[in-house]
């Protein structure tokens, strides 16, 4: 969904998570898995992205069970950290 210019990162583990602060299990290079049931509203994503991106983890792969579709602001969020994200269907 966004981040195709980040796709060269090297992904050294997977973390699965719905902490809405999951920095101190981050040690940088993983892809973090999530259901997004940390997400309560839009204003939400951006500090969850921000913290994802200062961790240095490899990429974001979301669940599209809770909310259906990935939310916009999540996608905006990952594009403004160059955070690449992928949609995880059902």
């Amino acid at each position: 969904l966004g981040g195709e210019d980040e796709l060269d990162r090297t992904v050294r583990g997977v973390m699965t998570t719905d902490l809405r602060d999951p920095s101190r299990y981050l040690s940088g290079g993983e892809l973090v898995l999530t259901g997004l049931a940390w997400r309560r509203d839009a204003s939400d994503s951006e500090p969850f992205v921000r913290i994802l991106a200062g961790a240095g983890v490899a990429g974001l792969a979301a669940g599209e069970a809770e909310l259906g579709d990935i939310p916009a602001d999540l996608v905006e969020a990952c594009l403004q950290h160059r955070l690449p994200l992928f949609a995880v269907h059902e």
